[in-house]
């Protein structure tokens, strides 16, 4: 590129930019319109008088006149460019306006919209402008497409995109009103603000601008339009919609490989026998990205012409080519089109036949789509797979939460992996090595098994006759029983078991002596899992047994706290303790049985036993207990924690961890005064966590807010006002780190993210869950020190990702989880329908979603939405969880956690 001229008087633009305030001399050149004095600038030739012939020197002539004149111009130009600088002087500096933000963000909502709307209609400070137009529409203010469209009335190309971008953001109908004023800013447009109107009018649906619409496509200006939050706005369906799907089919043969995408991908989306010709057209495509979304309608119409060509075309398919078709079906069609690619499959040679069956069921896993529950069993009927992809198929069906899933996992837990798999055949292995020499898919198929025991309580009987007598013989069979098996039996309430599953629970082995050496004894490690099961069985008559797990101590005062194992050769003796009340703990919990209370306080507050097993008995308080003894519970962490002995605070703790499990109304402020400096770090932060769960009402904000002045409880705080307070709090609570060093601010993610141990069924129920996620997408839409806050979003995802096995007593896996949330989407409780669509979409469930897209009315709508934004998300650094992330496993015989 020429380098441009500096210094010439030929060039305006040079001297233009000389008359700049300083603070724009290394803005981008050339610089926006906004960038410049408003004023405009003095004549190009430096300011001096224009002589034409009538007042040439040259002819020996002067005129008074011509120089007055001459004179004001100067004197004009002087002035204009004087009020220039004043007025560019006066515009607020970076910081000024990241401190205007910042006092904005911390009012309540309320008190921000009137604040939001004046810098939304001032055109002074252009970044304030955008910033007020997107909060007015985060907070769906019903004068924000008003708004919004007298903004655009500004020459600012800048303010014109947010603008638009916010009018798309409202939609039809409520943005109706905005179409005239955006047709006619686009005929002013440039290549900065166009493409934001264009798709601004493609959602409002104005056919006017379908040519300008096309004509942005297939420059590709139209895929880079983002929506507010971020991620891609773009959606064909949307720019097809300008127009009928007849007229947009006449473009099928465009030269334009984008505009013949964009058709295939329309037309699948509603197929119809008669498109059928123009599908096979469009599959033989010499683009694949045409051809694959072709591939989607040819799935969807189903019938033999149709299909034909599309298995033809992915037998055709190349790796890498197939590898994208089969991404297309998943994502056009879901669970079905990748069932429907099951016929596909080459039998040439048995190694590629295993790898691309197992290249699709590993993504209908991925996708979990209910929808493919019906193709599946039709296809193990049809196909009748080998038992290892039948079991496959069970697996899948469980995922989804179908419940004839059972039969086909029953059968499978009788294959012995020695005789099913033969090691000569290389490829059949999976990530725990060859087939032959792992039972891992046994350990997954009974974890199914039991998630599929919870989700349908009301079909134990039908359950046990699929898979209860195989479970029995697989845990048997093992050196020791399988948790996941024992959870199975025991949620379906096996009688068969139940004389096993005591001798397994109560041991007749005697505890290790004093100076006992390892190895651990393994009745002991069994013991613990088959303890917590007896309760989830609800064995009545081992109820006593479980109590007496807590005065096993040979000696009340034996130290077997993790200090007290320290030294004395406690060890073996200790551990084998701490297993028995660990798991009496739990058994316990499963039976939330009021008459527990009284032993679990007493073992709580002894303070010689081991703080894993007291930790696990304050939760089963939680379970256990009324809401009249929550109340007492509330009392004693408070009276624990204020105490100044170390060990004393730790039951302070361990008690507000029990109201985090049952929270108690009204307990949150007294809990909030124990929030000070001399009570321990660990103890704070476990009572935060209890006024989280219990929720933050305003007047509980105001005094929690007023500690983050506090430097040392300033964490704990805000962690309460995060997981417990309303959007409009958790929002304000952030923004206010905006006075604190970047170190508070990276503390308070860490505490964000170890506040979520596991959720339960409860945090379900209550919605507790559905606050957890709405707070963090509020919290991403802030900024502090002009830094997005997306953490919150990132670190609550994350978390979500841990939920694939269970975590103890009343946990929630991500199975049932998943199913759940399903259930509730199509459900009539409206608030429920739309925070179970928002968490759904917060754990990247994209099978719930697209088969939820297919219901009427507002769950159509919602989830349509809320796929569109999961499949178009907004690019971001990944957090670094390093070392905050426990490691999970799925092969363990039982979950013993040993130190």
């Amino acid at each position: 590129m020429q380098e441009r001229p500096t210094h010439s008087r030929e060039n305006p633009s040079a001297l233009r930019k000389r008359r700049l305030p300083p603070g724009l001399l290394a803005a981008k050149w050339p610089p926006d319109d906004n960038d410049l004095p408003e004023e405009p600038p003095g004549p190009g030739g430096g300011g001096g008088a224009n002589f034409g012939d009538e007042g040439n020197f040259k002819k020996g002539r002067f005129n008074p006149v011509t120089v007055f004149v001459g004179v004001l111009l100067v004197a004009g130009a002087a002035a204009a460019i004087w009020f220039g600088i004043r007025q560019e002087s006066q515009k607020m500096t970076v910081e000024q306006i990241a401190t205007e933000k910042k006092n904005i963000f911390v009012l309540p909502q309320k008190d921000q919209i009137p604040l939001w709307k004046k810098w939304a209609t001032s055109p002074v400070e252009p970044k304030l402008q955008q910033e007020a137009l997107i909060q007015l529409a985060w907070a769906d203010d019903p004068e924000g497409p008003v708004i919004a469209t007298k903004a655009l009335e500004q020459k600012d190309h800048r303010i014109r995109g947010v603008a638009s971008q916010v009018l798309a953001h409202y939609g039809s109908p409520r943005a109706d009103g905005a179409k005239t004023m955006l047709l006619q800013v686009l005929k002013e447009a440039d290549e900065s603000d166009k493409p934001q109107i264009v798709w601004a009018l493609a959602v409002l649906k104005e056919p006017a601008a379908f040519q300008d619409a096309m004509g942005e496509y297939r420059k590709g200006h139209l895929a880079k339009v983002e929506r507010l939050g971020g991620g891609v706005a773009f959606d064909p369906e949307k720019l097809a919609s300008m127009v009928s799907l007849d007229e947009l089919a006449k473009l099928a043969t465009d030269e334009s490989a984008s505009v013949r995408q964009l058709v295939a991908t329309v037309v699948s989306r509603n197929p119809e026998p008669k498109w059928t010709d123009t599908l096979i057209k469009l599959v033989e495509d010499k683009d694949i990205e045409v051809a694959r979304e072709a591939a989607n309608g040819l799935g969807r119409i189903g019938d033999d012409k149709a299909r034909k060509p599309l298995l033809d075309a992915l037998k055709a398919a190349d790796k890498d080519s197939r590898q994208r078709f089969l991404e297309a079906l998943r994502d056009g069609i879901g669970g079905e089109g990748l069932v429907l690619a099951l016929d596909s499959v080459k039998s040439d040679t048995p190694e590629q036949q295993w790898f691309q069956t197992k290249q699709i069921f590993e993504m209908l896993r991925q996708l979990a789509d209910p929808r493919s529950a019906d193709a599946l069993v039709a296809w193990v009927e049809k196909t009748k797979p080998p038992l290892h992809w039948q079991g496959e198929a069970g697996t899948r069906l469980a995922e989804v939460g179908d419940v004839r899933a059972a039969k086909l996992l029953g059968e499978r837990m009788l294959a012995d992996p020695t005789k099913l798999y033969v090691q000569e055949r290389f490829w059949e292995a999976d990530e725990g090595g060859h087939l032959s020499r792992t039972d891992l898919p046994r350990v997954v198929a009974s974890r199914m098994l039991a998630d599929l025991a919870v989700i349908h309580g009301d079909k134990r009987d039908d359950l046990k006759k699929a898979a209860e007598d195989s479970v029995i013989l697989w845990i048997k069979d093992r050196p020791q029983p399988h948790a996941n098996g024992l959870r199975f039996l025991a949620t379906v309430r096996s009688e068969k078991i139940k004389t096993q599953l005591r001798e397994w629970a109560f041991p007749k082995d005697p505890l290790p002596k004093e100076g006992a050496q390892p190895p651990f004894p393994m009745a002991f490690e069994t013991a613990q899992s088959a303890l917590r099961y007896i309760g989830r069985a609800r064995d009545e008559d081992s109820f006593p047994k479980l109590l007496e797990q807590f005065k096993r101590k040979p000696d009340k005062q034996m130290d077997i706290t993790q200090e007290g194992l320290q030294g004395a050769g406690l060890a073996m003796m200790g551990m084998a303790l701490r297993a028995v009340a660990y798991g009496a703990a739990q058994g316990l919990a499963e039976f939330g049985d009021a008459k527990a209370v009284k032993p679990l306080i007493e073992f709580i507050e002894d303070e010689t036993w081991h703080e894993e097993a007291r930790s696990e008995a304050c939760l089963a308080l939680g379970w256990s207990a009324d809401e009249k003894t929550m109340l007492e519970v509330a009392k004693k962490a408070k009276d624990f924690a204020a105490k100044k002995e170390l060990r004393k605070q730790w039951i302070g703790a361990c008690y507000a961890n029990a109201l985090s499990v049952r929270p108690v109304p009204g307990a949150g402020s007294d809990l909030a005064d124990l929030l000070t400096a001399d009570v321990d770090l660990g103890v704070r932060m476990a009572i935060s966590r209890a006024i989280g769960a219990g929720g933050v009402d305003e007047a509980l904000a105001e005094k929690l807010m007023a500690k983050i002045k506090d430097e040392e409880v300033r964490n704990a705080a805000a962690l309460a006002l995060i997981l417990g307070g309303s959007t409009d709090i958790a929002a304000r609570t952030v923004a206010m780190f905006g006075d604190y060093d970047k170190s508070a601010l990276d503390d308070l993610k860490d505490h964000y993210y170890r506040a979520f141990g596991y959720w339960s069924d409860e945090d379900f129920t209550r919605g507790t869950l559905f606050r957890y996620v709405s707070n963090a997408e509020s919290v991403a839409r802030i900024k502090v020190h002009e830094v997005p806050q997306d953490w919150t979003r990132q670190r609550l995802q994350s978390q979500f990702d841990n939920l694939q096995y269970d975590n103890g007593p009343h946990s929630e896996t991500r199975v049932v989880l998943r199913y759940r949330l399903w259930q509730a989407a199509k459900g009539d409780d409206a608030a429920r329908r739309k925070g179970a669509i928002m968490t759904l979409k917060f754990m990247k469930e994209r099978g719930v979603l697209m088969a939820l897209r297919q219901e009427a009315g507002e769950a159509g709508a919602l989830a349509k939405q809320a796929f569109h934004e999961l499949m178009n998300p907004k690019m971001l650094p990944a957090e670094d969880l390093s070392g905050l992330q426990p490691k999970k496993t799925d092969g363990d015989a039982v979950n013993v956690k040993m130190k």
